[in-house]
């Protein structure tokens, strides 16, 4: 991984999961900023992040996992923008294309209009999942976000598995999936990630040391959420990204 050349910054604000939502509250309702505008942000932010950690993605594989909210559609917006700049991206439904929330399944016509593949992971064998992992370059992790509720079960906790089995480095959005955002726990099973694009503020539990192991490299991606929007809750971020819109966080 090529992260030595990102601007880094130590001691960066973190958020709990109740706050990001009431952040995204404000940028959305009270500011007016399209959740369209900060998903397409994030996914060329992600995007980047995978260029960073491979170090170019021309001819390279990249399987997008997605869930049903938005973070699904982060991956899959970056699959698009990583396809545009030479990947061989794909992507990987946890769950039926209908049942995806209205703006991750725009990402997802955008893919389809585009011809590339999307597979459903309810509707594929484990062997052909398997198959995907075995020849992929990086995994993108976009099954769950910071409004997680229990343990991941069904088709979501079948593609963690595969997924840390693959030995395929992977790059979570936001966080790990099936890490609670506020306590850096694992709820049962969870990711390992190789590294994290944390989107917006890092969510308290990624700085967690027991995390540390899950969450890998931390990453911060600017999405365009505007200072102001974090000040309504009594945090200050002006400067936070003056020297680069994605950054390495140390811990």
């Amino acid at each position: 991984m090529s992260l030595e050349h990102l601007p880094a910054l130590r001691g960066a604000p973190a958020v709990s999961a109740a706050q990001m939502a009431e952040i995204d509250r404000i940028a959305v309702a009270d500011l007016g900023i399209a959740l369209e505008m900060l998903m397409e942000n994030a996914s060329r932010g992600i995007a980047r992040a995978a260029f960073t950690l491979l170090g170019g993605v021309a001819a390279k594989r990249i399987v997008a996992l997605a869930g049903s909210g938005n973070n699904g559609g982060d991956a899959l917006g970056a699959a698009r923008h990583l396809a545009g700049w030479g990947a061989d991206a794909r992507a990987v439904l946890a769950v039926p294309a209908d049942r995806l929330h209205r703006v991750p399944r725009l990402q997802l016509d955008l893919l389809r209009r585009l011809d590339l593949p999307v597979a459903v992971a309810a509707e594929t064998s484990a062997r052909v999942i398997g198959e995907a992992f075995a020849d992929a370059d990086l995994v993108l992790d976009g099954l769950l976000g910071y409004s997680i509720s229990g343990a991941p079960r069904g088709a979501l906790a079948e593609l963690i598995r595969a997924a840390n089995r693959s030995g395929v480095p992977i790059l979570a959005v936001d966080l790990p999936s099936g890490l609670d955002p506020d306590s850096g726990a694992a709820l049962g099973l969870a990711v390992r990630a190789a590294a994290t694009v944390t989107l917006a503020l890092p969510k308290a539990g990624l700085l967690a040391t027991s995390a540390r192991g899950l969450v890998g490299e931390l990453l911060l991606a600017d999405i365009g959420i505007p200072a102001v929007a974090f000040a309504r809750i009594g945090i200050d971020t002006r400067g936070l990204f003056v020297d680069g819109d994605l950054i390495r966080i140390l811990r």
